[in-house]
């Protein structure tokens, strides 16, 4: 065993394994970052999405507001006017009460009799 020559480590081997180490920490980190990173915009991207889907249904529900305040207008309008053709179909149906009374002499069926021409009504009997 004294015959074999002593072997002295290469100083630059060992400085080549230490840069390695150092460079595989740093990638390490860079992988761990970069996941970190996708994932952060993933996140952002579904909010991003969800932001848009909310500025569409605001916008979708400020246009409907916006038609429905002449309905609104209009539809007051309609029960107002509804109401005014119902009083003046009451008061149209008092007159035309008021107007028609029965009076015998001046009946139309009466009329008629006395003419001569007359109906009488015919009573069906039942079938047996």
């Amino acid at each position: 065993m004294k015959n074999r020559p002593h072997f002295r480590p290469n100083p630059y081997y060992e400085d080549l394994e230490r840069m390695e180490e150092a460079v595989m920490s740093i990638l390490h980190n860079l992988e761990m970052e970069n996941t970190e990173i996708h994932e952060n915009n993933y996140k952002l991207k579904k909010e991003i999405t969800f932001s848009r889907n909310l500025l569409s249904q605001l916008l979708m529900e400020n246009t409907c507001r916006k038609k429905l305040v002449p309905l609104k207008q209009e539809s007051k309008e309609v029960h107002l006017d509804c109401a005014l053709n119902q009083k003046y179909l009451v008061d149209f149906n008092k007159k035309d009460k008021d107007q028609q009374r029965p009076d015998p002499a001046s009946s139309g069926l009466r009329k008629c009799k006395r003419a001569g021409i007359g109906h009488t009504p015919v009573r069906e009997l039942p079938e047996e």
